[in-house]
């Protein structure tokens, strides 16, 4: 028998099954509590009775070594259906008595506080299913685990929430939830449907209820605007301005405001367009959004023209210098070049003094984020 010496971190569960006392008791539970990652516990199934002879084992050391080092599965069972109750109250105390109306359920869980509280609740509930799973103990409880897994995919999908993640909880417990999701018709190993996914009106439209499907829509333009926000900054701020300025104007309204919803996103898609100015909309109109925000004020046509010939040139010159090797890890040659940023537009009079150097900063932090568009036309 592989006692002494044997060292196996993914070990998990020792059977007893003949008589052990003292050191070398203590040296075969000791190979299940190994650490091993997606290890929460070592499972010890004494077969024989020899659980009171632990007692005596562990007399040698210090109550604060070996507190919490063995407990009991009866004395966990208390604690399951407590975190059981606490994690379904969240929605009974909401006038939702069957966890199994998902869309409701879902749709409390707008509330980022009401979610984070949703899940550190619903991932208590898991820890103690691990622990009682597969006693028969714990089969009352499977049901409304598979359930409440569902929600909290579905939430995290809907409102692209990645702290919804149950990547951490036992793999006993993780494997029947996704099974479970599986078998909802949904693959918990692919993202959410993004707005410039050509299936996402289509996918949109499977939901069930007007207000899941605005909530949809909100969530996922948020998502796509808080993503590509880097890319564009002026243009992204104004279409977060805008989405605000919706949900404020239909708030509860929700055939209003999915309808209004769906013609914003429809815009989002289309992204920022070619205009008067003649620029590039991908690579240079980014630039001039940043340039018209730290001027304040809307330019003439003379100054505009100015803008726009100086946004060209910098880019040129911007494009040429990220393109060397390395150029994103090197502090001194980001410096240079946020040295001729300001230079330039010194020299052309395009901000007063105190705005260059924020005008600088602004302009490498874009030219970092579109960098392969920059680099590749």
């Amino acid at each position: 028998m592989l006692l002494v010496g044997f060292d196996a971190p993914v070990e998990q569960v020792m059977y007893l099954d003949r008589f052990m006392h003292g050191h070398e008791l203590l040296q075969a539970i000791a190979r299940v509590n190994r650490r091993y990652p997606g290890k929460t516990r070592g499972l010890v199934v004494d077969y024989f009775g020899v659980g009171d002879r632990l007692t005596e084992a562990l007399a040698m050391y210090s109550k604060a070594d070996i507190q919490g080092a063995l407990v009991n599965l009866k004395d966990e069972l208390p604690k399951l259906d407590d975190r059981h109750r606490r994690v379904l109250s969240l929605f009974w105390d909401r006038e939702i008595a069957d966890i199994s109306d998902i869309d409701a359920c879902v749709d409390e869980l707008r509330d980022i506080r009401l979610r984070a509280e949703f899940y550190i609740r619903f991932k208590e509930f898991m820890e103690s299913m691990d622990i009682i799973l597969p006693r028969p103990e714990a089969l009352p409880y499977i049901y409304d685990m598979k359930v409440l897994g569902f929600i909290n995919k579905a939430a995290s999908n809907r409102y692209r929430d990645s702290q919804l993640n149950i990547a951490g909880i036992g793999s006993k417990v993780r494997q029947l939830i996704d099974e479970h999701i599986v078998a909802q018709g949904v693959d918990p190993k692919i993202p959410p449907v993004s707005i410039l996914d050509k299936d996402f009106e289509k996918e949109v439209g499977t939901i069930g209820s007007t207000k899941s499907r605005a909530l949809e829509m909100e969530h996922a333009a948020r998502y796509h605007i808080e993503k590509h926000f880097n890319e564009d900054p002026a243009l992204y701020k104004k279409l977060s301005e805008r989405l605000k300025a919706i949900l404020d104007s239909f708030r509860d309204n929700w055939d209003a405001l999915a309808e209004e919803l769906r013609r914003f996103i429809n815009e989002v898609r289309e992204g920022r367009q070619e205009d008067r100015s003649g620029l590039d909309p991908k690579t240079q109109a980014p630039f001039l959004g940043i340039l018209l925000e730290e001027y304040g004020t809307q330019p003439n046509d003379h100054k505009m023209r100015q803008f726009c010939e100086a946004v060209i040139d910098m880019v040129d010159h911007i494009r040429q210098e990220i393109a060397a090797v390395d150029f994103w890890r090197s502090r001194e040659a980001q410096n240079i070049l946020r040295k001729w940023i300001i230079n330039e537009v010194d020299d052309l009079d395009l901000l007063p003094f105190d705005k260059q150097g924020k005008l600088a900063d602004r302009f490498l932090e874009l030219a970092k984020a579109i960098h392969v568009r920059l680099v590749n036309t």
